[in-house]
């Protein structure tokens, strides 16, 4: 009865040893494997699994391990070895070290090769660290997309070459054979260009660092086709995409002969100098009506904060993905608590979340609140990263084309609210220009414009850019002495890292804070003086 036991335990012992079956479930399944074959073999996607509380490698089952590269397999559960022949190798591997034994040679891995819910895992070093030096065809992984390429698959699209002059930029895409292609702009700022039947090497053509016109290319391969993204600057006045008849470069050939180049031409459009600096004490008021200027100073009892943009209208963003509508409701909230607490002046906010408010809206807002002053806050921006600084502007005609560019992007945010209207936005710009209720108060919203910049330019340690006046939407119609404020330009990587941080919005809101205490003094200085009929 013994033996007759012993035999039966090793019959059901050899049924299930050659290799434990395929994972119940990928164990702590975190990302997938891409599989890209030349064989012909459809792409896949392979689940890989995270196991190590402290490291990010990641683990993919021996037996995706084994179907993907067509491996012999057994499986040893008494002394817990597993072997794999793969091509003219044989990998022996032993649960809970980090020991692989390539043919008769013991190679280290950084982990131990894994058991867990029934299937042994191994570290995905071991393809790209002891696999592919070792295998006839090509094995490529790109780390960061985590695609596998077995092969050498025939790549159609097989170059790309950027060139820049003063019409525009070029990106010349070299093609075996003359592929359909569609070319769209949906998302602001990208072009996406499918090649139908394309097939590319993706790591080879995404650019990191842009030329010219173009700030970075990413690609794409998906089963069928591939995907090109061109971020391109918003200095692009237009763009086309063609195939070059004539004048091709040599190059290897394909399956039809001469190689064809698609080219991408980006249309440089008129890009104005970066704006110089006007610094902070300079007068720059440009009176339309010299009998304007108000007689009576009033105290402030109440300041209108009002943060830029909100909801579907970001506003600028960073090169690392910071979004201006969030900066500006970080900084106007904690303006809010700091002028409550240490002037004693009550706060209206024009929003408080990150909801879509008309300028119309944010306007009725602060004269519906009675406010003194209205301050709006924002970040800068430019087409290229090096501008820097802050700036203060208030209501009045703009005298150069940098406050009228300013006077461009601020009021563009106007689209938003036709979009959320179903109506035509139009550019209708020339009506603000010039403001009869702003004109009372356009001395006012000067000097609290100059008192601000003043004051920013102790406490922020940056280039001080000046005061500047230009027709701002927000501005348009308020009962009151109102000013927008640019804090730094979201644009320049330096600015960015800045506004991220809470010192440096503590130290906006605290040259803020000092200014709206020097404008408030100014009441108590004239109170005491007669007033001149």
């Amino acid at each position: 009865m013994t033996v007759q036991r012993a035999i039966v335990s090793l019959l059901l012992l050899a049924a299930c040893v050659t290799l434990p079956c395929a994972p119940r479930e990928a164990a702590a399944a975190a990302k997938s494997l891409g599989v890209v074959y030349s064989d012909g073999r459809d792409t896949e996607d392979v689940p890989l699994a995270s196991l190590e509380k402290d490291s990010d490698e990641l683990f993919v089952s021996a037996y995706d391990l084994a179907r993907i590269f067509k491996a012999t397999k057994f499986w040893n559960a008494g002394n817990r070895k597993l072997v794999l022949r793969i091509g003219n190798h044989r990998y022996m591997f032993t649960m809970d070290t980090r020991v692989v034994v390539v043919d008769e040679t013991p190679v280290l891995l950084r982990l131990n090769v894994r058991y867990d819910r029934d299937a042994i895992m191994i570290p995905l070093e071991f393809i790209t660290g002891i696999l592919a030096p070792r295998m006839a065809e090509k094995i490529s992984l790109d780390p960061e997309r985590l695609l596998l390429s077995i092969g050498s698959p025939e790549y159609n699209v097989i170059a790309i070459e950027i060139l820049d002059d003063k019409d525009g930029t070029r990106a010349v895409l070299t093609l075996t054979d003359e592929l359909l292609y569609h070319i769209d702009s949906e998302t602001p700022g990208i072009l996406r260009l499918k090649i139908y039947g394309g097939r590319l090497d993706p790591p080879g053509f995404t650019l990191g660092e842009g030329k010219g016109l173009l700030n970075r290319v990413r690609a794409e391969q998906v089963e069928h086709d591939a995907y090109l993204f061109f971020d391109v600057k918003k200095t692009v006045r237009r763009y086309r995409v063609e195939f070059e008849t004539a004048g091709a470069p040599e190059g290897a050939a394909g399956k039809s002969g001469a190689p064809r180049r698609l080219v991408l031409f980006l249309e440089r459009g008129k890009l104005p100098e970066i704006p110089e600096v006007d610094f902070a004490g300079k007068k720059m008021v440009e009176m339309l009506d010299e009998g304007a200027k108000r007689k009576i100073i009033e105290p402030v009892r109440t300041i209108a904060l009002d943060p830029g943009h909100g909801g579907p209208d970001i506003g600028k963003i960073g090169p690392s993905g910071a979004r201006e509508k969030d900066l500006n409701l970080q900084i106007a909230l904690m303006l809010r608590d700091r002028l409550m607490e240490e002037l004693g002046i009550a706060v209206v906010m024009t929003r408080t979340e990150d909801v879509l408010v008309s300028f119309d809206q944010r306007v009725e807002t602060a004269n519906a609140a009675g406010a003194q002053l209205f301050l709006s806050i924002h970040c800068n921006g430019w087409f290229t990263g090096d501008a820097e600084g802050f700036e203060v502007i208030f209501l009045a005609p703009a005298r150069t084309e940098d406050e009228a560019r300013l006077a461009r992007d601020e009021n563009a945010s106007a689209t938003y609210e036709s979009q959320a209207a179903g109506e035509d936005g139009g550019d209708d710009i020339d009506f603000i220009l010039w403001d009869v209720v702003q004109n009372e108060y356009l001395n006012e919203s000067s000097d609290l414009a100059e008192m601000i910049q003043r004051e920013m330019s102790k406490t922020l340690g940056i280039r001080n850019r000046g005061v500047k006046q230009t027709g701002l939407r927000v501005l348009k119609g308020l009962a009151m002495p109102g000013v927008l404020i640019e804090t730094a330009f979201l644009s320049n990587p330096k600015e960015e890292k800045l506004l991220l941080g809470a010192a440096f919005r503590e130290r906006i809101v605290e040259g803020t804070i000092e200014a709206v205490r020097k404008f408030q003094n100014r009441y108590d200085e004239t109170r005491a003086k007669p007033t001149v009929e």
